[in-house]
């Protein structure tokens, strides 16, 4: 990204971490241009069959390299499909934090009367360290 460091309070992605061939360089840019304090928000499908996550596709020399047979998912750009490189599993937070030293926050919150139930609606938080 061409953000300055410590630019931002927030950072809010959505259903992106999926689609993302190197999520440690991306993550690790969000985190770069969030201000000391500054949050990434982000939701992304989680799997919790899987207890390691399992990478569906990578990217060499410009080329994909499908490791499993592909899986696109709806996009509101380009062709309107956007391919799937990792299934996440149960060690995401634990991926992330390896890939950056910094904790991931899950938050999974049930209110059947608003409606809030059901299955790949957890929202995770990334706090940026204060200096």
């Amino acid at each position: 990204m061409t953000f300055p460091n410590d630019t931002f309070d927030a950072f809010v992605t959505q259903d992106v971490m999926e689609h993302v061939f190197d999520v440690p360089r991306a993550i690790n840019e969000i985190l770069r241009v969030l201000k000391p304090g500054g949050l990434h928000i982000f939701t992304t499908p989680r799997f919790p069959q899987l207890a390691t996550t399992v990478q569906r596709a990578s990217l060499h020399d410009g080329q994909v390299d499908y490791l499993l047979e592909p899986v696109y998912h709806g996009n509101p750009v380009g062709d309107g499909r956007a391919l799937v490189t990792f299934d996440w599993g149960n060690d995401l937070e634990l991926l992330f934090e390896s890939w950056t030293g910094v904790p991931v926050e899950t938050r999974n919150v049930v209110d059947r009367e608003r409606g809030i139930d059901g299955a790949y609606f957890e929202v995770f938080v990334m706090q940026k360290p204060r200096s």
